[in-house]
């Protein structure tokens, strides 16, 4: 049976990614942050999910250490009920349907038993990936891959679009790290004449809504379909519709090592809490790697195969609890939650035709991103 890959294995005693530790004091401290934060962690309360089901246009709202389902949340018609995210502390539900708007769901009322009440975002795309920035004030939008549709920057305060950014004709992807890099994948990039850039770029985005590109480019060499950046925002991976993962170094985005997966198309990937679990849906398996969380080194491990579904851009299906490290994952017709050890089912939500799962990162800073911030 696996077990989770060992700290020292990527933090010797007397180095963290090849740099040496100058004295006990970063040692002592490393180690008190590292401690610290997995106990914290351990004592959090239970916490909510949410998943979208595109059968329905519905969004369900489910207890994460149960899977039992609190709620449905029925929100505007659309094309697609896409991708979802919650906010931190959990009072806010955010939800696409390919329809150029957001939902955004009130969910302190359903937890305390009444109807959610949901407002709806006109944004400037179709509107199916999505992202909240780090501290979840800001939220980008990208509109499925269309070409000629901007990324949307929506302000989580006073819910309105603040900004449109195209810096490619398309965008497949958005992804935020938790040091606040925005990942955007792109197939067309600045041209529709063929070969295609088929690559991902890094960004930052201000507080007024100001999207910047940082300068660097990683491609795979397949069409992207997504992209995940890993605790600690030293590493991530490119998922592209070949089959193949690439990881990569930040800052830079410096190639790490590449993958090809047991399926069509890698739609995407999530780590575990502290960076050195990678877990990725493709269209018929999950699939889990070790990883180093500093260099971007994978090592397969198991494959579990799941039903059929759809590689919509961006959409992430797939999801890790935060607290329990399960794997939250779309089963097609259901919600599947399996064991990170071992791939094996332990448990279903019923949601429909599940896409898009998502939990709040309710802890900022993971021990990994403590363990980084020792090395700047």
């Amino acid at each position: 049976m696996h077990e989770p890959v060992a700290w020292k294995k990527f933090c010797p005693l007397n180095k963290v990614d090849g740099r040496s530790l100058s004295g006990s004091t970063k040692l002592i401290s490393f180690l008190l942050l590292l401690t610290a934060s997995l106990v914290s962690a351990t004592a959090f309360a239970a916490s909510l999910g949410m998943v979208a089901d595109n059968e329905s246009d519905m969004f369900r709202l489910f207890d994460a250490d149960t899977g039992v389902l609190i709620a449905s949340l029925h929100g505007p018609q659309g094309r697609a009920s896409a991708d979802c995210a919650l906010s931190e502390d959990e009072s806010t539900g955010f939800s696409s349907n390919a329809s150029r708007q957001i939902s955004v769901f009130q969910l302190i009322e359903t937890v305390a038993g009444r109807d959610a009440t949901y407002s709806s975002i006109e944004i400037s795309n179709a509107g199916v990936d999505m992202s909240l920035n780090p501290d979840g004030s800001l939220l980008v939008s990208a509109g499925a891959g269309n070409a000629y549709e901007p990324l949307s920057i929506v302000d989580i305060a006073s819910q309105t679009e603040v900004a449109t950014s195209a810096p490619f004709l398309d965008h497949t992807s958005v992804e935020f790290c938790d040091d606040g890099t925005l990942l955007i994948t792109t197939t067309y990039g600045h041209s529709l004449a063929q070969p295609f850039d088929n690559a991902m770029y890094d960004a930052r985005v201000a507080p007024d809504g100001e999207l910047q590109l940082t300068g660097n480019r990683l491609s795979s060499g397949a069409q992207p379909n997504n992209g995940s950046c890993a605790p600690g925002s030293r590493a991530g991976v490119l998922l592209d519709r070949q089959a193949g993962i690439t990881s990569f170094t930040l800052p830079g985005m410096e190639k790490a090592d590449f993958a090809q997966l047991n399926s069509a198309t890698a739609v995407a990937a999530v780590f575990s809490r502290t960076g050195d679990r990678l877990y990725v849906r493709t269209t018929e398996t999950v699939e889990a790697f070790d990883f180093n969380p500093f260099t971007g080194e994978m090592t397969a491990d198991w494959v579990q195969v799941v039903p059929f579904s759809s590689e919509y851009f961006g959409v992430d299906q797939i999801a890790v609890q935060p607290d329990s490290g399960k794997i939250y994952v779309d089963g097609g017709r259901e919600l599947l939650i399996l064991d990170p050890v071992n791939g094996q089912q332990v448990g279903l939500v019923q949601a429909g035709d599940a896409t898009g799962v998502c939990f709040a990162q309710r802890q900022r800073h993971s021990p990994i991103s403590d363990v980084a911030a020792l090395l700047t």
